[in-house]
């Protein structure tokens, strides 16, 4: 359960995404499969390391959570959520180490993402698949510093959460 919160009076959650959108080219630092179809990029300027696990930590961290995504190269599909072999998906997610989040399009017809890197490679993000709620979270981007984390669902659209 999530409580939605407003940390910062006035700033609002497609505020908050245009402040990440507006901070592009973002390097990827570190690109790694999660549970289940989750995966994680961390983008931007190195941060200290956390206080508590040590692991390192950069500007933004973006969760791609609950949905459909698909990874292309040169507009060929190199993996998908539904990649059993974490140790391949991880593999090929750490060729995006290194590259650059140069442009994010948001098709608001179909709730799509697609984020667009240098190196040729896409990472499409769709809502629809197996199981899906609207109110479910597409993804999660944290900004270091900040207490709370922006959140996409196509029902709530852009929001704040705690």
């Amino acid at each position: 359960m999530t409580a939605i919160v407003n940390i910062r009076p006035g700033e609002t959650g497609e505020e908050r995404f245009n402040e990440f959108r507006e901070s592009q080219p973002l390097k990827i630092a570190r690109a790694r499969r999660g549970f289940g179809g989750f995966i994680t990029l961390d983008l931007g300027k190195p941060r200290e390391a956390d206080a508590v696990t040590g692991e390192p930590q950069w500007q933004w961290h973006l969760w791609i959570y609950s949905c459909d995504w698909d990874l292309y190269l040169d507009d060929a599909r190199i993996l998908w959520r539904r990649e059993s072999d974490t140790a391949r998906a991880n593999h090929i997610l750490s060729k995006l180490e290194g590259e650059s989040l140069s442009e994010i399009e948001h098709d608001q017809t179909d709730d799509c993402f697609t984020f667009t890197f240098t190196g040729g490679f896409k990472l499409h993000v769709d809502p629809d698949f197996y199981g899906y709620d609207a109110a479910d979270d597409l993804f999660m981007l944290f900004k270091h510093g900040e207490r709370d984390v922006l959140s996409y669902s196509p029902k709530r659209r852009f929001y704040k959460a705690a």
